[in-house]
């Protein structure tokens, strides 16, 4: 029982006359009724990200700041002592406690405008700052320009003058941003190592 020699091309079709299934055209469904209204969610682009307002901002803890403000008015406090006692020295002035306290305030207060305004201003952090790593920098996380820092300033000054409440802002903002910072783009974040 010998079967004759069988060659291996004429065992199998031919593949070239009948496509494949991987070759197969797709089978597109009709489109769907109602002007093309499905069930299937549609696929979205994902919006552009915005630093500060979709993504939260790394900034410093209330804590942070508050000993960094306690620093820098230390440096104040201690500089309008020395000021007051020169002013006593020179003048001997006697003056009364209401009248004390007024000028003391006063005398405070213009220090301590002027002390933010010079130090941020013009080089961008303070003493407080700058001993508990501190910055202030954009929403992007950008240095902050000069004219950008003396809008900040100025609008610290007006937070404070409106009996706080631009600094009271913080307590309601999702961020912890006060309404100058707000405002101005502007935040106190930690320095990145």
């Amino acid at each position: 029982m010998y079967a004759p020699p069988v060659h291996l091309h004429d065992l199998a079709e031919s593949i070239l006359d009948r496509p494949r299934i991987l070759e197969a055209p797709e089978i597109v469904p009709p489109p769907p009724a109602l002007g093309g209204l499905t069930i299937e969610e549609t696929e979205r682009p994902e919006p552009e990200r915005r630093a500060g307002i979709d993504m939260p901002l790394q900034t410093a803890s209330l804590e942070e700041r508050l000993l960094a403000v306690v620093v820098d008015a230390g440096i104040v406090v201690a500089a309008a002592g020395v000021f007051g006692g020169i002013f006593y020295k020179l003048t001997n002035a006697r003056l009364s406690f209401p009248q004390m306290t007024a000028l003391v305030a006063g005398l405070v207060s213009a220090l301590w405008a002027a002390y933010q305004y010079l130090l941020i201003v013009y080089s961008g952090t303070t003493p407080g700052l700058r001993a508990l790593k501190l910055r202030v920098q954009r929403f992007d996380g950008k240095p902050v320009s000069r004219r950008v820092r003396r809008w900040r300033v100025l609008g610290s000054m007006l937070s404070g003058i409106s009996l706080g409440m631009g600094y009271a802002w913080h307590f309601l903002d999702e961020d912890g941003l006060c309404w100058h910072e707000r405002v101005t783009k502007t935040h106190i974040a930690p320095l990145k190592p």
